[in-house]
């Protein structure tokens, strides 16, 4: 989610994906559950260049940066 560099961006973004109250996602739901629900949600790669549909993209990790940048994609 690009943009969002406040928790009150990134819980408005929830209640919208979710469609759930504000009033739900502070006190219907654990912040856990939360949390899980969204590292295990569907993502769609949007980075144009890596690659047609279905073809799997290799990536050389040479440095401590490589791997550090490729982590940080990943979350």
């Amino acid at each position: 989610m690009i943009g969002l560099n406040s928790p009150w961006g990134y819980r408005g973004e929830i209640v919208k994906v979710y469609g759930w109250s504000y009033e739900y996602l502070l006190w219907g739901i654990s912040w856990v559950n939360v949390q899980i629900m969204l590292s295990d949600a569907l993502r769609n790669d949007d980075n144009p260049g890596d690659g047609e549909k279905g073809e799997v993209v290799h990536r050389e990790l040479k440095s401590k940066e490589d791997i550090k940048n490729y982590v940080k994609g990943l979350l």
